[in-house]
């Protein structure tokens, strides 16, 4: 144990956040320099905003469908400037949580840009010397080239959290993730959306079948999707922007958002002088316990690349601090990390998707339950969707899981749990599940998968 060795988190988010307060625990003295807000991305411009956004749009869908549940509710209007703020407060309220840890802890906060020099990190003319330096800059959004960025019109995932007034429609450029989600929340609030992605599917990293379900209820909600196509922006308005597919589609739209995905912020900070490796993607090269060339530096979370997941971010925080100050190294496993897409409906995955595990060279057997067999998830009104388990024929083990449907990211954990268990898919399905719960069709799942579900085998 390195009682009283003095670690630098350059980096306030989720990586950086637990990387200090758990270098607190362990008796380090510890500096957290932060060049904006505490909480990073994800409680500022993702995670938290957008799932408070996203709450909204949810409640919005069902309350025009009251009349489904017997209800009588008069024409319902969005007050955009109120669900905007109500985003705002509870970001604040998280953001004084971590705040409030890192206070509690003792960690020492610094306001300020950071870079590396030699044994210290300066911020202004200050210089915080370190035995131990945990790197966790992050990544912010990309941009396009040939894209006039600075355009109002022209907007990325955190300019689209500053809009004062909802687009009439929109044109999202990118269809993982980020312009998935987006597209959920503006949908649900009346805009009109058109997705353009370059690949030949919607969500790179779900299976096949999943995407091709999800494309087809976004097109259900008035979403036009265009796969296989790059898009030029081939005209500027005050009110807009046109943009030309490789097809010769010509669209317009008030707004245009870009989510092609993140860069890294490592490059150019000081690292490279003091033998840290960055690669031509600008992400941090770390070895299987994240450390760098420089044996007192260590880097975690988006800006190692990989998974941008602020939940894996938080875990390498932890895992970098304890392998640093307790000697115990331990490498860092990411075998069992769930990933949660928050669109309507949500999708969530963990392990291997069908499709990897069939390229990875198992023999697969698929378990499925499809939501509208679930009276919980009917009496929701959400039947959409399935919970669908991945199993290795030959030996019977539980590969993984995609579940697409209603708390689809709440259910996923307990595939999660199972995989690190090593248990088999049968004996998953052995595991009694309360009924009435949407949660039930991983059971369901899992007994389809070895013939004994009993309405579904």
């Amino acid at each position: 144990m390195s009682e009283g060795s003095r670690v630098v988190v350059l980096g306030g988010g989720p990586a950086g956040d637990v990387a200090a307060l758990r270098a607190a625990q362990l008796g380090a003295q510890v500096t957290m320099i932060e060049r904006a807000e505490l909480g990073g991305t994800c409680l500022n411009w993702g995670c938290i905003p957008t799932k408070a956004l996203l709450a909204t749009a949810d409640l919005l869908r069902r309350v025009r469908r009251a009349d489904e549940f017997g209800l009588v509710v008069p024409e319902i209007s969005v007050d955009f400037t109120k669900m905007m703020a109500r985003k705002e407060d509870i970001v604040l309220k998280m953001r004084g949580g971590v705040e409030g840890a890192a206070k509690r802890k003792g960690v020492t906060v610094v306001r300020g840009e950071g870079r590396v020099d030699g044994d210290a990190v300066v911020v202004g003319e200050e210089r915080y010397p370190y035995d131990h330096l945990v790197v966790c800059v992050g990544t912010e959004p990309s941009g396009l080239p040939g894209y006039d960025m600075d355009h109002p019109a022209v907007l990325t995932s955190n300019d689209i959290l500053r809009l004062e007034a909802i687009p009439q429609s929109m044109i999202v450029v990118g269809g993982g993730v980020i312009g998935c989600e987006f597209a959920s929340l503006f949908a649900a609030l009346g805009t009109q959306i058109t997705i353009i992605e370059i690949l030949p599917r919607l969500l790179a990293g779900v299976d096949q079948r999943t995407t091709t379900q999800f494309q087809k209820m976004l097109e259900k909600d008035g979403v036009n999707v265009h796969l296989g196509r790059r898009a030029e922006v081939t005209g500027y308005r005050d009110d807009g922007v046109t943009v030309k597919l490789d097809d010769g589609t010509e669209i317009s739209a008030e707004k245009l958002l870009v989510s092609v995905g993140r860069r890294s912020q490592a490059a150019g900070i000081g690292l490279e002088e003091l033998g840290v490796e960055i690669n031509d993607r600008a992400h941090v090269v770390v070895d299987e316990y994240l450390r760098t060339k420089n044996p007192k530096i260590w880097a975690v979370g988006d800006c190692i690349g990989g998974l941008q997941l602020a939940h894996l971010a938080s875990a390498e925080g932890g895992r970098a601090v304890e392998n640093a100050l307790t000697g115990e190294m331990i490498p860092m496993d990411r075998t069992v990390v769930p990933s949660c897409i928050y669109t309507h409906p949500e999708i969530a995955t963990v392990g291997l998707n069908a499709d990897d595990a069939k390229a990875a060279g198992y023999e697969v057997k698929l378990g499925q339950a499809r939501f509208v067999g679930s009276g919980k998830a009917l009496g929701e009104g959400e039947p959409d969707g399935y919970a669908q388990l991945v199993m290795d024929q030959k030996t019977g083990l539980l590969l993984g899981a995609t579940i697409m449907g209603v708390h689809a990211v709440e259910m996923i954990h307990e595939v999660g749990v199972a995989i690190s268990e090593g248990l088999s898919v049968a004996e998953l399905g052995e595991i009694i599940h309360a009924h009435p719960t949407v949660s039930e069709m991983v059971m369901d799942a899992a007994q389809q998968a070895v013939g004994v579900a009993p309405y579904l085998s």
